[in-house]
């Protein structure tokens, strides 16, 4: 073996090591430090973001509150006749006086079919006025319209005998609101002010309101806020000196349009950002779409998140905006308001603000660590004459715990602190060691010592069955409990379901959070793995049963479980690096078993099961078929079934049910409706409260009114 030709001495090779140590180690310091800073200021950031859409939200959702109010209080008072909508004054009474009380509404109004109409608007400097349109004998239509002053008296405005507005019945909200037959939000548009003059953005709440008697339609009543308001309060929403806040609707056409904007509140006419635009018509104005608004960062901004946005989530999302050399922080979220209008909550934020002095404290540890590395060069040489004793024992105790060999040693003894203490580390880590081995997967390791192999990467196929479990609403009990009772009940929960799954044969395959994934089939061959999988399904669900009598006298939640299994071709073996395996299976026969699980939810069901599953098991097990589907992701559809039972054990009037569903079924895909209906039915009356039936029925209710097209094949397309 070839010597080396030069040779250096241990203190010097420990004083460069050390040095070296050291300066590595004040290195990834100050770059650690640097990272958790710019992570606790963009952190900030987000949480600014957040709070700002958390406050715009909460402001929009009080005016939607209030118009929603307003608008039922008014239907209410119509319908049960307080108030009579032919009596034009008195409802102006009441609306003057109701948008006196609420400063966020701006217009109330009724329009009748025979084209009467009045309303009360409230201008963006807060002045009231009314006006009535009121259909002539003639056929006219006369139109008066007046002040309302502060102190109560009206000042008459206009007063025409032939008026040419638009009666109500032609105005797009009116008509929506009357085909739908409920309370809708329209779109933004610019409302028909004083004078005729299209001018101010808003949203109305339109709500048709029907006689209690006859149901015909009396008229449509609104109740709007103009978005004018609403840019108003975006100018008070502070994201930094320079920041942003603005608001996007999305149109039914899917385009999107800026609809509030601080700069359109601004008190300088001149510096007024403008979000409407000439008709084409010329008659009035419309609200512009994005692409046409003077303002840079709002384009880039929408640009960046592409040209469909639809799927927005209610939770805030981010993203990075550059323009002009400048770095954004931008934050967008949907409004997320059943039934509510289709908003965006949309944030800019410039990162300088924010990241400023991040760059400051960095030439700052940059400093300090280079004089760090000073002190530390002559630690180093002071040091390194007192640790050369020790190290040939400690050098020793690692190089056994790198080959695993973690026997109990007394600690190297040592007058230098820092060895005494390493020592004592090394030991306490080969004890953490000793300890870790107890999570190795001893099934999986029983089998390789049994083989005299060493595991290696790679699967085989095989068929097996699979089964997907999950708890019904875990997220909203592990809000309500505490740790140690959250804990202890999902410990008690999956111990008691893995034991039968064990017991049949099964293998665990993993925990996730409140999910189990077994199989059953590998490692150890099963012959009748389809059966074990459905017997130990129902024995899990009948010891949850159990479980929640215990638990309900304890005064815990009684938890209730979902299962889906699957019997296909898998690919099961080792999966992961050479450094760490994990025994699992993969395929497509693993998705559809999960989505087995995740449909139980559509259809009320606890233990569904697949068509092969269904084959296998069908001489012992009683089932009936729930739907056919598609799955996502999978291009030929599937029949999926409820697992109801072992046949020994299931009663006979069970067993009926089950017919006269799939009979129903079979007419159902058959596209006989009105049998399908009867069928359903039928099992209603033999188990009320059945969901699949009662959802088939609604299905086959609305076929008989409108039917499928010609390319309907029966699959209902589940999505995740």
């Amino acid at each position: 073996m070839r010597q080396p030709s030069v040779r250096f001495s241990f203190r010097a090779t420990l004083f460069t090591l050390m040095l070296t140590v050291l300066l590595t180690a004040v290195t990834l310091l100050a770059i650690a430090a640097y990272l958790y800073a710019k992570f606790a200021v963009e952190n900030l950031g987000d949480q600014v973001l957040s709070q700002a859409a958390a406050r715009v939200e909460q402001h929009i959702r009080h005016s939607l509150d209030v118009a929603e109010d307003e608008a039922t209080t008014i239907q209410n008072l119509i319908v049960q006749g307080w108030l009579n909508p032919r009596d034009h004054k008195r409802a102006t009474d009441y609306f003057i006086a109701s948008l006196q009380a609420r400063p966020s509404l701006s217009y109330l109004s009724f329009g009748m079919p025979n084209g009467k109409y009045y309303h009360t608007f409230r201008d963006r400097d807060g002045g009231l006025s009314s006006l009535w349109l009121i259909p002539l004998v003639d056929g006219n239509r006369r139109l008066i319209e007046f002040n309302v002053t502060p102190d109560g008296s009206r000042i008459t405005v206009r007063d025409i005998a032939r008026s040419t507005r638009t009666p109500p019945y032609d105005r797009p909200y009116y008509l929506a609101a009357r085909d739908v037959g409920r309370a809708i939000w329209t779109e933004s548009y610019v409302f028909l002010g004083s004078g005729e003059s299209l001018d101010i953005p808003g949203v109305s709440r339109a709500v048709p309101v029907f006689a209690s008697d006859a149901g015909s339609l009396l008229g449509v009543l609104t109740a709007d806020f103009d978005l004018y308001a609403l840019s108003r309060f975006l100018r008070g929403v502070e994201l930094g000196v320079d920041g942003l806040c603005f608001l996007v609707e999305v149109a039914s056409d899917g385009s999107p349009k800026v609809i509030a904007h601080p700069a359109a509140a601004h008190p300088d006419p001149a510096a007024r950002l403008d979000l409407t635009e000439p008709a084409s018509n010329d008659e009035g104005r419309v609200t512009v779409s994005a692409e046409q608004v003077a303002d840079p960062r709002v384009t880039q901004f929408l640009s960046s998140l592409g040209r469909n946005l639809s799927g927005i989530p209610s939770s805030l999302s981010l993203v990075r905006v550059e323009l002009h050399d400048q770095t954004y922080a931008g934050g967008f979220r949907h409004l997320g308001r059943e039934s509510g209008p289709d908003w965006i909550i949309c944030m800019l934020l410039p990162e300088n603000e924010v990241f400023g002095d991040v760059r400051s404290m960095a030439r700052l540890m940059v400093l300090l660590g280079l004089g760090g590395v000073l002190v530390a060069a002559v630690l180093s040489a002071l040091l390194s004459r007192r640790v050369s004793t020790s190290l040939s024992d400690i050098a020793q105790e690692t190089y056994e715990i790198g080959r695993f060999q973690l026997t109990s040693k007394q600690p190297v003894q040592s007058r230098i602190r820092e060895i005494s203490k390493l020592a004592t580390s090394i030991e306490e880590m080969k004890t953490g060691l000793r300890s870790f081995q107890k999570y190795v997967p001893a099934d999986l390791v029983r089998l390789l010592l049994e083989s005299g192999e060493e595991a290696v990467l790679g699967g085989t196929r095989k068929e097996l069955t699979v089964y997907f479990s999950d708890i019904v609403g875990f997220t909203s009990i592990s809000e309500q409990l505490p740790a140690d009772a959250l804990i202890g009940l999902l410990s008690r929960y999956l111990e008691e379901m893995t034991i039968e799954i064990l017991r049949s044969g099964g293998t665990v395959d993993k925990y996730i959070g409140d999910s189990i994934m077994a199989f059953w089939g590998a490692p150890r061959p099963h012959d009748s793995h389809a059966i074990a999988s459905c017997r130990t399904a129902l024995m899990n669900q009948a010891r949850l049963s159990e479980l929640r009598t215990e638990w309900k006298q304890a005064g815990l939640p009684e938890l209730r479980a979902r299962i889906g299994l699957h019997t296909g071709s898998v690919t099961v073996g080792n999966f992961g690096s050479k450094n760490r395996l994990d025994y699992t299976a993969i395929g497509d026969t693993v998705n559809i078993a999960s989505r087995l699980e995740s449909l139980n939810r559509v259809y009320g069901t606890d233990i569904l099961i697949s068509e092969s599953t269904h084959a296998t098991a069908l001489d012992h097990m009683v089932t009936r078929p729930i739907d056919k589907v598609g799955v996502e992701g999978r291009e030929q559809s599937i029949l999926i079934y409820e697992l109801v039972g072992e046949k020994c054990a299931v009663p006979e009037a069970v067993i009926a049910w089950t017919i006269r569903y799939a009979e129903a079924l079979d007419h159902y895909l058959n596209r006989d409706w009105r049998s399908a209906c009867d069928g359903f039915n039928a099992v209603l009356d033999m188990k009320p409260n059945d969901t699949p039936s009662g959802l088939m029925l609604k299905r086959c209710e609305k076929y008989l009114v409108t039917p499928p097209g010609d390319d309907w094949d029966g699959v209902f397309r589940a999505t995740k």
